[in-house]
């Protein structure tokens, strides 16, 4: 009676757990290739700088522009890159790539740790530290955009 039970048991939770799990085209469609990923990047820059000029009046108008410029150009050397055949080739394209992607991080991660010292010393003010918190999370998600480009781009995933 008790293996019947657990039998019984162990086939419900069998058959619950496999019930609406199946993906479907919507659930598998994700951008896979960089001219999709660049067209939601474009959407998304319009929509970024009227915000980002917006809050430019109240993040006492620290400018960010050489990191968007730096993210843009990485970008656009992402989109424009072309794979080959020998794998030596795109692999050291990949990490060309990718140490520029990783030294402007570098730079916003530097940047987000100043202003926050900034803020803990009483130097800036909470409003003005969460608004360029956000333009620096802003350009860390284009920046992921990129990067997420890129290891689509040669099918590394680093």
């Amino acid at each position: 009676m008790k293996t019947k039970s657990i039998l019984f048991i162990f086939s419900i939770l069998t058959i619950f757990a496999f019930t609406g799990c199946a993906n479907t085209e919507k659930d598998t469609a994700e951008a896979t290739t960089t001219q999709e990923i660049a067209t939601e990047q474009e959407t998304s820059d319009e929509t970024d700088a009227a915000e980002a000029s917006a809050s430019a009046a109240s993040d006492n108008n620290y400018d960010f522009s050489s990191y968007e410029k730096r993210i843009n150009t990485v970008t656009k050397k992402v989109n424009n890159a072309k794979t080959s055949s020998n794998s030596k080739t795109n692999q050291n394209r990949f990490y060309n790539l990718k140490k520029q992607i990783d030294d402007i991080e570098n730079d916003l991660d530097s940047l987000d740790d100043t202003f926050e010292h900034s803020y803990e010393a009483g130097e800036m003010s909470f409003e003005t530290y969460k608004t360029r918190e956000r333009s620096i999370e802003k350009l860390e998600d284009k920046l992921d955009m990129a990067e997420d480009a890129l290891e689509n781009k040669f099918g590394i995933d680093d």
